[in-house]
């Protein structure tokens, strides 16, 4: 278990580590909260529209954080997917 002070660096390039999120524009309303968390900026309005407004889209899908999970469950509509945290935890290494 990592605290918050601890520092993390990836064992691989970030563009050689498929993490990021999947969003089914099938689920997705429009409602922008996966855009209004993430600060580094990984989602985006989509050209399709849900509720009367635009759907969400990965436009930065390397921007995202290497095992952050915050978005799939703040999600109210369940249109977010991540990849298994398992299968990615061997890109991340703790700095002492």
């Amino acid at each position: 278990m990592t605290t918050p002070r601890q520092k993390k660096r990836l064992t691989a390039p970030r563009e050689e580590i498929a993490w990021f999120p999947v969003i089914d524009p099938e689920l997705c309303n429009g409602c922008g909260e996966c855009q209004d968390l993430c600060r580094p900026g990984v989602f985006g309005p989509a050209l399709e529209v849900g509720a009367g407004r635009p759907k969400m889209t990965v436009m930065n899908p390397y921007n995202c954080v290497v095992l952050c999970t915050r978005c799939e469950p703040r999600c109210p509509s369940g249109a977010i997917r991540l990849p298994a945290v398992a299968d990615f935890e061997h890109f991340v290494e703790l700095i002492h």
